[in-house]
């Protein structure tokens, strides 16, 4: 690309480190990491998906632009505590899924990378599925068979749920970011569980990769340099629930991590890259240190620890015009040079405190990256 080649990325990166006033700190999500990104697509959610091959290309190019820390030299770096001679970046992955150990891990552990696991407690150690990958399943099933958010069965409110998610005959992908920017997340967990039965899936189970890690994965890549957080309990978007619920739903999986790891666990990942000034207050009182969202830009000196801006990358993040894999493409994501184009707009994930006496069953939220 010219921009890599001319030089125009990094005079463009230099400008942004004067105007901020110091090194910035790029934070990058994944959540899977697969064997076979092609196969896998075929039968899971892509845009979560990124193939080990890719990952280490990534990971390769992101050491030649910055110095790749763990998260609490990161956050140093940010208030100031600690000088470094390059742009800074952490690695993180979000779900905890086990194809994180199985191909992420070998690879970090191979170029002496660090980076944070954040994970749901409630599936550590079980075979239970994600909602969101259970919810994918079904609306894809709806779709290969044809069948309608009336015709499927459910009754409400899930019906008029699937009827809204669907608007515009949008596909499955599109269908879940809508339930989950602006359902409730037990509500959706019951739709999963209706769909599921009604489509015959109750049964079906997935690839090993999509299951959640174990206590012993956890604690070997912590041993490693790779460090768990949290992500609620049960995969929970707070900002959908009250307060009061968002609150126990925090304490609850700081306490099952902490017990099930024997160690403390500080940082916090926001699900769906949500977040409020009550949820992050809450974080606070539990004794979190950080908080991250999914909003695609890098962070400054200076910036609100409870809202750490992330940048979500897939297989697709490095894909140039025909498909393949683009050193400089990944390059320019990495220095944030379309986002100093305004070429790309980060959603934000600021959303008010929930203080009402039930679920937010019908908030109207815009879509954001899923985290």
């Amino acid at each position: 690309m010219a921009l890599h080649y001319s030089g125009a990325r990094e005079l463009l990166s230099a400008v942004q480190r004067r105007a901020v006033g110091g090194r910035r700190v790029l934070i990058l999500s994944y959540h899977r990491v697969v064997a076979d990104f092609a196969q896998e697509a075929k039968r899971s959610l892509h845009t979560l998906n990124i193939e080990q091959r890719t990952f280490r290309s990534h990971l390769e190019v992101l050491q030649e632009s910055h110095e790749v820390v763990s998260l609490d030299d990161a956050l140093s770096v940010l208030d100031g505590t600690r000088q470094a001679a390059r742009d800074v970046a952490v690695v993180t992955f979000d779900d905890g899924y086990r194809d994180v150990y199985r191909h992420a891990f070998p690879v970090m552990r191979d170029l002496r990378i660090p980076g944070v696991v954040y994970v749901p407690s409630a599936f550590v150690g079980t075979e239970r599925r994600l909602g969101h990958d259970r919810l994918f399943a079904a609306l894809r099933r709806m779709q290969a068979r044809g069948i309608g958010p009336m015709a499927v069965g459910v009754g409400n409110p899930g019906e008029r749920w699937l009827i809204d998610a669907f608007e515009g005959n949008a596909e499955p992908q599109v269908a879940l970011e809508r339930l989950i920017a602006r359902r409730p997340t037990p509500g959706l967990l019951k739709l999963a569980d209706a769909l599921e039965d009604r489509l015959g899936l109750s049964s079906w189970r997935p690839q090993e990769g999509e299951l959640p890690m174990s206590w012993e994965m956890l604690r070997e890549m912590d041993a490693q340099g790779i460090v768990t957080g949290a992500h609620t309990a049960e995969h929970t978007v707070l900002t959908n629930q009250r307060l009061d619920d968002a609150r126990r739903e925090i304490a609850q999986c700081k306490a099952a991590l902490e017990k099930g790891l024997k160690k403390p666990v500080k940082h916090f990942a926001y699900c769906n890259g949500y977040y409020s000034a009550g949820v992050a207050q809450a974080l606070k009182a539990e004794g979190f240190i950080s908080a991250v969202t999914t909003e695609d830009m890098p962070n400054a000196p200076g910036v609100d620890p409870f809202a750490l801006k992330r940048k979500v990358l897939w297989e697709g993040s490095s894909a140039g015009v025909l498909g393949l894999y683009s050193k400089p493409l990944i390059a320019c994501q990495f220095d944030d040079t379309f986002g100093m184009l305004a070429v790309q707009k980060p959603v934000m994930g600021a959303r008010p405190t929930n203080f009402g006496t039930a679920g937010r069953a019908d908030a109207e939220q815009g879509i954001s990256a899923h985290g």
